[in-house]
C-alpha cells in the first residue's frame, strides 16, 4: 500500500472513529453498523468501497458532520508574505521572476537587498518599500543577473 493509500485510510478511519463518538453510539450498535454497511466486525478491515459506504451512513443517515480542520500550531514552512500597494504590484513582480532567474532566490534576498541599499530607513519586506526603491531594487538585481550570467527580463 504506498503512503498516500496510506494516509487517507488512516484518515477515513479516523472519521469513522470520531463519528462513532460525536453520535454517542454504544460498541454494540457501532459493530452492527460495520456489519450492515461494510460486512466487517472492525472498521481496520473495510476496503475502500466499505469504508465509504460507512461514511455515506454516517453522514447521510445517521447526521454526522465532520468539523473543519482546525489550523496546526506548527508554523509553516514559508511565512506569508504582505500584499503590496497597486501602484508597486508591478514592481514586485519583476523583482520576484528576478529572483527567480537567479537560481530561485528566496523573497528574503531581496527583503537583504533592500536593507542593505536603503540603511535603518529599509522596511522589514521589500514589498512595503515605495516604488522609487522598488525600482532601485530591481535595478540591483539586474546587475546580479548580468554577473551571473542568468536570463533577464
Amino acid at each position: 500500500m504506498s503512503k498516500l493509500a496510506r494516509d487517507h485510510r488512516n484518515t477515513d478511519l479516523a472519521k469513522i472513529h470520531l463519528a462513532k463518538k460525536q453520535l454517542n453510539m454504544s460498541d454494540d450498535d457501532y459493530r452492527a453498523m460495520l456489519w450492515t454497511q461494510g460486512r466487517v466486525h472492525s472498521a481496520k478491515d473495510l476496503d475502500f468501497a466499505g469504508r465509504r459506504a460507512v461514511m455515506d451512513y454516517l453522514t447521510k443517515t445517521a447526521g454526522f458532520k465532520s468539523a473543519p480542520a482546525k489550523p496546526s500550531s506548527k508554523p509553516t514552512a514559508r511565512p506569508k508574505r504582505p500584499t503590496p500597494a497597486p501602484d508597486a504590484l508591478p514592481l514586485v513582480r519583476r523583482i520576484r521572476a528576478q529572483l527567480i532567474s537567479l537560481e530561485r532566490k528566496p523573497d528574503e534576498y531581496a527583503d537583504g537587498v533592500a536593507k542593505q541599499m536603503l540603511g535603518t530607513d529599509a522596511p522589514q519586506f521589500f514589498e512595503w518599500c515605495h516604488p522609487r526603491d522598488l525600482y532601485k531594487i530591481s535595478q540591483a538585481l539586474g546587475v546580479e543577473q548580468q554577473r551571473k550570467g542568468a536570463p533577464q527580463l
